[in-house]
């Protein structure tokens, strides 16, 4: 019972950025000046035994709705938009190495983007 009140108090004084997803099963995430970037866990199952994995490279600019992931898996390919304009801060290699890991991560977060 108190740990049910000390974490309604916590949640009601964080000041977390909620979790913005897409129809297509991006998701992305304001944090501290960066915005997160990811997909969804059910979409990664969706493509099966994922093959290739493309995002862009670190200080790319891209435009919101530019093209910012490709996919391709044994049962489809998928293309994902930026969901904000700005410049890429950070990429997830560790999936670019080996995209098959993709679909033993929890919604796994791929880039980040300093907003323009």
């Amino acid at each position: 019972m108190w740990q049910a009140i000390v974490n309604w108090f916590k949640n009601l004084f964080s000041r977390q950025a909620p979790v913005h997803r897409e129809k297509n099963g991006l998701w992305w995430q304001e944090d501290n000046g960066t915005v997160k970037v990811g997909l969804d866990s059910q979409v990664i199952n969706e493509l099966g035994d994922i093959t290739f994995l493309e995002t862009p490279q670190v200080d790319e600019v891209v435009d919101r709705n530019d093209q910012l992931i490709n996919i391709e898996g044994g049962k489809a390919v998928e293309t994902f938009k930026s969901p904000v304009k700005g410049q890429i801060s950070r990429v997830y290699d560790d999936y670019q190495n080996d995209p098959s890991t993709l679909t033993k991560a929890d919604n796994p977060l791929l880039v980040e983007i300093k907003p323009a």
